[in-house]
């Protein structure tokens, strides 16, 4: 469960980064912690598979960790990029990733939750 809290609280945090844009600094420190913390996220659920699950489950997991892997260090990368180096198109830019990321996981959710029958 903290996992799951800690993912969420990582993109929410990397969403709302924008709201400090009157700081680069904070507002860069704060979508790199956000993608650190869904990148870690994504991390201990690739090294520790649940074992309940199936096969296939398990496979089915993987490739979505391993796209949450790709989306989060390509976001964590232009933020600390954004960080060192006064521009804003790299902060932007993994913003950008970062929302598309979020928006398609909540396609995603809403999808399962109302047209998949659980």
């Amino acid at each position: 469960m903290a996992i799951k809290a800690l993912f969420l609280g990582g993109l929410l945090v990397t969403v709302m980064a924008p709201l400090w844009r009157r700081s680069r600094k904070i507002a860069s420190a704060m979508l790199a912690v956000g993608a650190l913390a869904v990148l870690a996220c994504a991390m201990f659920d690739l090294i520790y598979p649940d074992v309940r699950l199936g096969q296939a489950a398990i496979a089915a997991n993987r490739r979505f960790e391993l796209m949450t892997v790709t989306c989060e260090a390509s976001v964590l990368a232009l933020a600390l990029l954004s960080l060192m180096r006064p521009q804003k198109m790299s902060f932007w830019l993994g913003w950008v990733i970062n929302l598309g990321y979020g928006v398609w996981l909540t396609v995603i959710l809403i999808w399962l939750q109302f047209f998949w029958h659980w």
